[in-house]
């Protein structure tokens, strides 16, 4: 087999994990009558995980994890805490166009925190960054890293449906991918994953509507300021060069791909338009 046809099916791969997603999306949806919310969103995610494995080990996908550096660690913690009110913010502006681009927390507040935690904020992290920083970008880098880096944080945005949720995980799974490969390391976007998801999940226990406006303020400006720096100085220490591949742009997406991004932006704009 060819250099473009070794690509190609590792493209192809990729895409397929996309669009299983979506796949394991509905049939997780259509248990939550018989194994309510916690049951069908742990139905999803196990299926997605077995699934990508199983691709990830056919195709000789080699997915780095290991023991991480403590200051590179830290900082990468520290580039997703300062990031959530910019977060906030794209998500607030996602709400002026629809009521469905707010993401609604009460599924997360009747179960006790630390089920949350586990359910709500760990598994995720665990299954989309193996499946999204893990398969999908591993595929990708293998031919073009600036097209893995934004085609994956696409599928990753556009998997979440809702307006806000697609906008703030945009620049998420940018910075996700970007860590990865700057690192070579999975644990870091693992990492900075879970930390964003359990602060979102103590913030529906606790109820930002709560908090005095200006702290809020406060605490934008001060998110805001942390997250350039950190971001400046995070890849001051892990530079990172994106190569670019001989594909043309629409040939790096194939047609898995682009059916499951129809499907996508269908639902999306079903829910702006509820």
């Amino acid at each position: 087999m060819d250099k473009r046809s070794v690509e190609y099916k590792l493209m192809r791969t990729a895409n397929i994990v996309f669009l299983f997603c979506i796949v394991f999306e509905v049939v997780g949806i259509m248990t939550v009558m018989f194994w309510g919310t916690l049951g069908a969103e742990m139905a999803i995610y196990f299926m997605t995980f077995v699934f990508a494995v199983f691709l990830a080990r056919k195709n000789g996908l080699s997915i780095v994890v290991k023991k991480p550096n403590i200051s590179t660690f830290l900082q990468g913690i520290g580039i997703t805490i300062c990031g959530i009110p910019v977060a906030l913010v794209l998500s607030a502006l996602a709400a002026f166009m629809s009521s469905a681009g707010v993401d609604t927390s009460e599924d997360v507040t009747i179960y006790p925190i630390w089920l949350s935690l586990i359910a709500f904020a760990v598994v995720p992290a665990i299954v989309e960054e193996y499946v999204f920083r893990g398969v999908i970008l591993g595929a990708y880098l293998q031919i073009e890293e600036r097209a893995a880096v934004f085609i994956s944080s696409l599928f990753f945005a556009m998997l979440h449906f809702s307006l806000g949720s697609v906008m703030y995980g945009f620049m998420y799974g940018c910075i996700f991918a970007l860590v990865r490969v700057a690192t070579g390391n999975l644990i870091y976007s693992v990492a900075m994953h879970g930390v964003f998801n359990m602060v979102n999940v103590a913030m529906a226990y606790i109820g930002i509507t709560m908090v005095p406006g200006w702290i809020v303020l406060l605490a934008f400006s001060a998110g805001l300021a942390g997250f350039i720096i950190l971001l400046i100085v995070f890849f001051k220490k892990n530079p990172v060069s994106l190569s670019k591949s001989s594909f043309k742009r629409r040939q790096l997406i194939t047609r898995e791909g682009y059916i499951t991004l129809i499907i996508c932006l269908c639902v999306t704009v079903m829910l702006l338009m509820m």
